[in-house]
């Protein structure tokens, strides 16, 4: 049985790095909207009247849920606020999939432009949302240090697995990427 002290910690970790994925992910999108505006116009999902309005909204919601999880507050509304994020784009990867339209960025991160959509990233997604989900049931630590030592390790965390992520990428020939 795993100690309830270190339930608190786990849960830090998910929300460190869950939050920093979507901050991380909202900035982008905000920085560069008209990239973005592109990426959600190509999944036709959104009347085009409403995109302009949809690619801000979903922005300023990743943003801010992301940095409401990476500061540990209020884990049970950021959190469910994620999971629904998560929720969202997994029904949107899954739609264009459903529809043999997987020549489509996936939109996920900055400098992973090339990422098209796959099982994969509907998979990843669809493990997020859950995920997202525990900090609020587990809680955080307590202690202020021991609760910002396991966000800043959680959002580290995320920073070895993308750049991971990104080396197993370029290891890989162009050919092999697109398989």
């Amino acid at each position: 049985m795993i100690a309830p002290a270190i339930l608190p910690l786990g849960g830090a970790l998910l929300a460190g790095g869950i939050g920093m994925l979507l901050l991380v992910a909202g900035l982008a999108k905000l920085r560069d909207h008209d990239g973005f505006l592109t990426t959600l116009a190509a999944y036709r999902l959104v009347p085009d009247s409403l995109l302009d309005s949809a690619a801000w909204a979903l922005a300023i919601a990743e943003t801010g849920v992301g940095a409401a999880l990476l500061a540990g507050v209020a884990p049970l509304w950021s959190g469910i606020g994620a999971a629904l994020l998560f929720v969202l784009f997994v029904l949107a990867m899954a739609i264009n999939l459903l529809r043999g339209r997987a020549d489509l960025s996936c939109g996920c991160l900055p400098g992973m432009e090339s990422a098209r959509l796959s099982w994969g990233a509907v998979a990843r997604s669809t493990l997020l949302a859950p995920a997202a989900l525990l900090p609020a049931l587990t809680g955080l630590p307590t202690s202020l240090l021991l609760r910002c030592q396991a966000l800043a390790a959680g959002a580290c965390l995320l920073a070895l697995i993308l750049a991971l992520s990104h080396l197993i990428s370029a290891a890989r020939g162009p050919e092999e990427q697109s398989a």
